[in-house]
């Protein structure tokens, strides 16, 4: 069955009684796009997975949603799918605006498959998150207590005088004419129909209602509206109520579907379902924690039971017998012996059949994914010796080793397959895989030629120069390091410190980009003088102070130029001359350049060590008056050490 917004208040009692009545249910969806940036590595860790998917996935937009409910019948003995395909695009008002990604590859191949994308950003249902869900109905809620009269009043300026005079006299002569019951008016902007607003509501106020009103185009109108009676106002404006939280409900959309399936505890089923599971939870939940951890307690928490038949094919007895677990090649296998796929009805326009045959539609392969688990359901009972055609409790023998377990296609084969929801995830040991830096003409035959010595080896390639390397032989790990160490053509480095370097360069990264961002929300804060280059200047105990007020810093003049010194500190130039007060800095440093050379070619200081440690004190605590503020400040003489760019 097809949802859009057309249908979907009409549809939602249909899909809750599907998912009331499912043994299982299986899910899929489709994206603007898979990943952005750098792809997940064969050899990372699932932390490292889930990192670079929340980094690199979550921008894009999950457009088209399936949902498929198996019910069993217990006449005939088999299943029926009730299956649901929903178009997803969030839209604006009430909603929040949202900004995405999108993939020229993935739009390019949706669009190959028949995916029709005016029905999507036409008739896509809306959805948002519980968060965004819970601020908006606050507002909404709010500002429908607040009385009309409570509004501030607008004074009218001068040039828009002319123009309101003439809509009233407009409105004035609908409601003498007596002709018709509601009038529009057109050619506003926001400014113009708040103050119209503001002026019939006073002028007209037991006579016309005003309202704003949404065309087909998007246009916004005013709705003046001639009231029959004094009681007539409550009843109108109960209406506009009304009317707003529909819209508001309409805007919660699909959100509504996904945390049903949530509340309904059931087991939920997918293939290669990771992005699905990491989408459904940012996209109609909450957005999604930064660490592994939290992610996997938090997909437990909403989905209790998961099964990823992409997982469990590639497990025994199904391994050695599916020579490709992509979706549809695995539907074809599981048709074949000894395996057999099976019977299932639907109702007419509400469920899928074989024949249908509609390739990446999402109901279409949640529909197929269902049949896929269960064939292989049905093949491990037929082992244990068990004739049933119905799924037992998740949580039985038959299904439990394949439960809560996260297929992750990309390290599937290097000894790292699933995310465990949970338990403990496999940790595999990388000391036989090495980071290798090589000639840019390099080919993979190259490679493969210079470990030719230690069998074969798994290669991926990250740029034109470098590469990870895994051996297959993992007891020869250890000789690879001597055996290459004169080899100037290449550089060899173990995976586990390749990762270590990795992670310190963005820590610096990410600590230089906080830094230019903490510099450049103080740059509207004005400073006299130049910055010191005395020797303390790069003292770690110099700290900063932002002191002046969000209202003060508004009326700063420009920002002055700023240049970087030798020493790495920051110089402040400005076609004014520096502050008095500035001269301090200036006599000690004078004071303290005033030494006599010795033989040797040592400085030998006309001052005890004392005296300069106060001089330098003194230094530190020089206060200059900034001259946007009647306060005194402190002035930044330099940043800390460990706040600079090196």
């Amino acid at each position: 069955m097809e949802v859009t917004r057309r249908n979907f208040k009409e549809a939602l009692p249909l899909i809750g009684a599907s998912i009331d009545k499912a043994d299982f249910l299986v899910i899929d969806a489709e994206f603007t796009g898979l990943i952005n940036g750098r792809d997940v590595s064969i050899f990372d860790s699932p932390q490292e997975y889930y990192t670079t998917l929340l980094n690199g996935s979550t921008d894009f937009l999950l457009i088209q949603y399936g949902l498929c409910a198996f019910c069993w019948n217990d006449v005939e003995k088999q299943y029926t799918n009730e299956s649901y395909n929903f178009y997803l695009f969030p839209r604006g008002r009430p909603g929040p605006e949202k900004m995405f990604l999108c993939q020229s590859s993935s739009l390019d191949f949706l669009a190959a498959q028949g995916f029709d994308f005016n029905k999507l950003i036409k008739e896509g249902i809306s959805y948002m998150t519980e968060p965004t869900e819970t601020r908006l109905r606050e507002n909404l809620t709010e500002r429908q207590s607040r009385n009309n009269n409570e509004k501030e009043s607008i004074l009218i300026p001068e040039e828009n005088k002319s123009q309101i005079e003439s809509i009233c006299k407009k409105v004035r002569k609908f409601l003498d004419d007596n002709d018709s019951e509601e009038m529009e008016i057109d050619r506003c902007n926001a400014f113009i129909r708040r103050l119209l607003f503001q002026e019939l509501g006073t002028r007209f106020k037991n006579e016309a209602f005003v309202e704003s009103k949404v065309l087909e185009n998007k246009n916004r109108v005013l709705k003046v509206t001639r009231l029959k009676s004094a009681n007539e106002v409550q009843d109108l404006d109960s209406q506009k109520k009304e009317k707003e939280w529909e819209e508001f409900e309409e805007a919660v959309g699909f959100s509504k579907v996904a945390r049903m399936i949530s509340q309904s505890e059931k087991l939920v089923i997918g293939h290669n379902m990771l992005l699905d599971v990491l989408h459904t939870l940012n996209h109609f939940f909450q957005p999604l924690p930064p660490d592994l951890a939290s992610f996997k307690e938090f997909v437990h928490c909403m989905f209790p039971r998961l099964l990823d038949t992409k997982y469990m094919s590639s497990l025994p007895p199904f391994k050695d017998k599916v020579n490709s677990s992509v979706l549809h090649h695995l539907l074809a296998t599981l048709s074949e012996a000894p395996f057999s796929l099976p019977d299932t009805e639907s109702e007419e326009g509400r469920g899928y059949t074989r024949a249908d045959d509609k390739h990446h539609e999402a109901g279409y392969d949640a529909y197929v994914t269902g049949l896929c688990f269960l064939a292989m359901h049905a093949h491990l009972a037929r082992m244990r010796g068990e004739q049933r055609a119905r799924v037992g409790a998740a949580d039985s023998a038959l299904l439990k080793p394949f439960l809560n377990k996260l297929f992750l296609a990309k390290t599937a084969y290097q000894d790292s397959p699933y995310i465990n929801l949970t338990g403990a995830d496999p940790a595999p040991s990388r000391d036989h895989v090495f980071h290798l830096t090589f000639p840019k003409e390099w080919q993979r035959n190259d490679i493969n030629q210079l470990f030719s010595a230690f069998g074969q080896v798994t290669v991926q390639f990250l740029d034109d120069t470098s590469a990870l390397v895994g051996l297959s032989r993992k007891d020869l790990a250890k000789t690879v390091a001597r055996s290459f160490a004169n080899n100037n053509r290449i550089s060899l480095v173990p995976y586990l410190k390749y990762k270590s370097n990795q992670q310190h360069l963005e820590r610096r990264e990410d600590s230089s980009e906080k830094f230019t961002k903490l510099h450049s929300d103080n740059a509207p804060i004005a400073r006299r003088g130049t910055v010191s280059n005395s020797p303390t200047a790069r003292s770690p105990e110099v700290s900063r102070s932002r002191s002046l007020s969000a209202s003060s810093a508004a009326t700063a003049p420009a920002q002055t130029a700023r240049k970087r010194t030798s020493s790495g500190v920051f110089q402040v130039e400005e076609s004014e001359p520096p502050s008095k007060k500035t001269e301090v800095t200036k006599e000690n440093t004078e004071g303290r350049n005033n030494s006599a050379v010795i033989s040797n070619g040592r400085s030998k200081h006309s001052e005890s060590e004392k005296e300069i440690a106060k001089e330098r004190r003194k230094e530190k605590d020089v206060v200059i008056k900034s001259f946007v503020s009647d306060r005194p400040v402190e002035c930044v003489t330099a940043f800390k050490e460990s706040d600079s760019w090196d």
